[in-house]
């Protein structure tokens, strides 16, 4: 304590509070800053805050039993009335580009029943159950106004029946399976082909019989031998043996010969075309022929 002249107490003033603070933050108080401006926390505080103070009451009320099954129940009851409203809800099922039979199996695998929820619906799983079925070749799915599910598929399209112990399977030209069959009856356009692992070399026997064209009809079907080969089977019983590299050359060879000489009109069992070079001719038996007929399992 001070005093002046006139003996009056002088006040003295501490100046160091009125110095200018260091406007830079600590390091501390800069991270936060940070911290509080990065998206992670700025999502957390736009959507958890909020989900956290909707939830606290519920926690609360779950753990009473009773209350937790009420509120599910609640829940569940105004989740369908939502998804369940008309502008959701699939009436009919359309089906584009499927003949009668494939309608008809699509329908029995989807085993849709209607009316059924949009929401119920799974496009991509619906589309997979669709190219499950062995004649589908494509397949789209989609929902149309007026509350239909629109499907568009594709068939894959017969080319050669092959031949089993059983009937008859349908392929396509790349000798991919469509369906089963007992009998030709709905098939007799279609070329057959049997023996072991034909449908693997399809698309060579429709080589096979395009290069045959004209004699077609004079054609009972090919078999294929040792996996490599193929034998063409004469509605006669005679048998053209076929090489293993360029049969449809060889084929033209054999009808540049039936035309000049007429040898499949002659009585000739086996046509031996395996060798480019040679052609060796057999004579027929009895024998033979039935067992020719019994291989392609045809008769006419």
């Amino acid at each position: 304590m001070r005093l002046d002249s006139g003996g009056c107490i002088l006040r003295q003033i501490n100046f160091s509070k009125f110095r200018k603070q260091d406007p830079a933050p600590s390091r501390l108080r800069y991270k936060f800053s940070r911290w509080m401006l990065s998206p992670l926390f700025r999502k957390a505080l736009l959507y958890g805050v909020p989900l956290i103070i909707l939830t606290l009451p519920g926690l609360v009320l779950f753990k009473d039993q009773k209350n937790k099954e009420q509120i599910q129940e609640i829940a569940f009851d105004l989740y369908r009335k939502l998804i369940e409203r008309p502008e959701f809800m699939i009436d009919a099922l359309s089906i584009e580009g499927a003949s009668d039979r494939l309608n008809k199996e699509i329908r029995e695998v989807l085993g849709l029943r209607f009316p059924i929820s949009s929401f119920d619906l799974d496009l991509a799983e619906l589309h997979e159950r669709i190219l499950s079925l062995p004649p589908v070749e494509i397949a789209e799915a989609h929902i149309k106004g007026g509350g239909i599910l629109h499907l568009k598929v594709g068939e894959k399209a017969p080319a050669l029946l092959l031949r089993k112990e059983s009937g008859f399977a349908v392929l396509n030209e790349h000798g991919q399976y469509i369906r089963s069959v007992p009998s030709r009856e709905h098939f007799f356009d279609l070329p057959v082909i049997a023996g072991e692992g034909a449908e693997s070399a399809a698309s060579q026997a429709m080589t096979i019989f395009t290069a045959i064209n004209k004699k077609f009809d004079q054609v009972r079907g090919l078999v294929f031998v040792g996996q490599r080969r193929w034998n063409i089977i004469m509605k006669t019983g005679q048998v053209v043996m076929l090489p293993e590299n360029d049969p449809a050359q060889a084929v033209q060879k054999i009808l540049i010969l039936d035309q000049a000489e007429q040898i499949l009109s002659r009585d000739i069992a086996v046509f031996d075309f395996r060798l480019p070079s040679r052609i060796t001719l057999r004579v027929p038996s009895d024998e033979h022929f039935q067992i020719n007929s019994k291989v392609i399992g045809v008769r006419n």
